[in-house]
């Protein structure tokens, strides 16, 4: 047969649109073929077969697939057709993508005397990765705060050319924060903050003081974060020397935060505490009055607890030396003494009389390690014969009331361990004992009317909370 070139040029536009419904059909065919069907598909086949070696026609490039004659067994060309559609779909599927480095991590605790850059060199990390690692980290978290035992979060990418390659550190900052460095081969390392939400629970505990109130304190397991804190708020009420007696009992209510799982804690604030001194009961609400710039603790009249400095600054000591004339244990002569003297164990914690300006923190002669406070225009405070500063501690230095400023010693003229406490009022010693010092605020009018409201839901609150003897009580029924 002869064609014209306008004909053979039609033609081949006619095979290229209906190739892909061409190879629809083959496949159907192949479908009904493997059923034992047989239907007429020698002339197609044939034609198709013909119009391909048509000579000066230029044909489309097709993957053909041959299928099972019907002349053949069903089972045998049904397992041939299922052959070669398997394999018609093994050279349609992709190749799926290389996988990338596989990362691992590792934790490791810091050791004592480790800089971040020693523990994370020991680790496995190259100096400069370690280095980019800390510069970004550092946005967020200072380094230097590292604690001995902290541990650290290390992740690292498995390479076949150069082994394992840092790639990230995270620190947990505190229980509900995360810091972390994670390298980005685009643009470096860079700092990432994670925070996770906490659930706030409520604590109650009770107890009787037989010697100390931390100690009473202590065996009904509150934290000893709590106890120091609620020595500190009861310190402008209460001379821990003098005023508790076996006997006396304490009760507080107080905040605790955990992490979903429940695996992590920190402790909260104290909203109430009380103290029965020979019968005589001292309850503290903490409470920010409508308007007001601090929350305090207040009395249940609606007066303030705070005062322009604390009876005692420190806990669990005992007075060995009042103020006035005595014989110097060490001189052994008559003198004036110009301060209070509290005997306790070496390394006891000092506070901060009152809120104030650090005068100076250094050797002082004969009273050796030596703490001086300026509270205002009128009043001072002196600590003598620490056994060490406390961290942050210095000269200029501002101070909180509570704020934990040394510790316990024996330096300078001394016979033990002890701390020799002044309180100057315009530049002269005065007995701290016969201080009338003004308290903080008194609410009155709509300020007492809301704090009453608040105390009265705090006490219903509370009173719904069994304290853990009250359970066992119940639970022994």
């Amino acid at each position: 047969m002869t064609f014209k070139r306008a004909d053979s040029e039609r033609l081949r536009r006619l095979r290229l649109l209906t190739a892909p419904a061409f190879i629809a059909c083959v496949a159907i065919l192949g479908i009904l073929l493997g059923k034992g069907e047989e239907p007429a598909v020698d002339s197609v086949a044939g034609n198709a077969h013909a119009e391909s070696e048509t000579p000066g026609t230029e044909q489309p490039t097709m993957n053909m697939v041959m299928l099972a004659p019907a002349s053949e067994s069903g089972s045998d060309a049904a397992a041939g057709n299922a052959r070669l559609a398997d394999s018609l779909t093994e050279s349609l599927t992709p190749e799926p993508e290389p996988a990338g480095p596989r990362e691992f991590e590792r934790t490791i605790s810091i050791a004592r005397g480790d800089t971040l850059m020693e523990a994370l060199v020991k680790a496995g990390a190259s100096r400069k990765d370690a280095y980019d690692a800390i510069v970004a980290l550092s946005e967020h978290f200072n380094p230097r705060r590292l604690q001995v035992g902290q541990e650290l979060e290390l992740g690292f990418l498995e390479t076949d050319e150069t082994g394992p390659r840092f790639a990230r550190l995270a620190i947990e900052q505190d229980i509900d924060r995360k810091v972390a460095a994670i390298r980005d081969d685009k643009t470096g390392w860079k700092a990432e903050v994670t925070e996770q939400p906490l659930q706030r629970l409520t604590m109650r505990a009770a107890g009787r003081i037989d010697d100390s109130l931390f100690l009473a304190a202590d065996r009904e397991n509150v934290p000893v974060s709590v106890i120091v804190e609620l020595i500190r708020i009861f310190s402008f009420d209460v001379d821990f020397q003098r005023d508790i007696r076996s006997g006396d009992d304490f009760e507080i209510y107080y905040e605790r935060y955990a992490t979903p799982d429940g695996n992590r804690i920190r402790e909260g604030d104290i909203l109430f505490a009380k103290l029965t001194l020979s019968g005589k009961p001292v309850a503290l609400y903490r409470y920010k009055a409508p308007g007001g710039d601090r929350t305090d603790y207040f009395h249940a009249d609606g007066t303030s607890a705070r005062r322009a400095l604390m009876k005692t600054p420190v806990d669990g000591a005992r007075l060995s030396s009042t103020f006035g004339a005595r014989r110097h244990p060490i001189l052994g002569y008559t003198r004036m003494h110009k301060g209070l003297d509290f005997a306790a164990p070496r390394g006891t914690p000092i506070m901060a009389a009152g809120d104030g300006v650090i005068e100076r923190a250094n050797w002082y002669g004969s009273f050796g390690r030596y703490i001086k406070i300026r509270h205002n225009g009128t009043y001072k405070t002196a600590y003598a014969h620490l056994n060490g500063f406390a961290k942050g501690i210095a000269a200029g230095k501002r101070v909180k009331q509570g704020q934990v400023i040394g510790y316990i010693g024996t330096t300078g003229r001394s016979t033990g361990p002890h701390l020799h406490y002044e309180v100057f009022r315009d530049d002269k010693q005065v007995n701290p004992f016969s201080l009338k010092l003004p308290t903080g605020e008194t609410l009155k009018g709509d300020k007492l009317v809301a704090f009453n409201g608040y105390r009265s839901a705090m006490d219903t609150e509370i009173a719904a909370i069994p304290l853990p003897y009250e359970v066992a009580g119940l639970n022994a029924q």
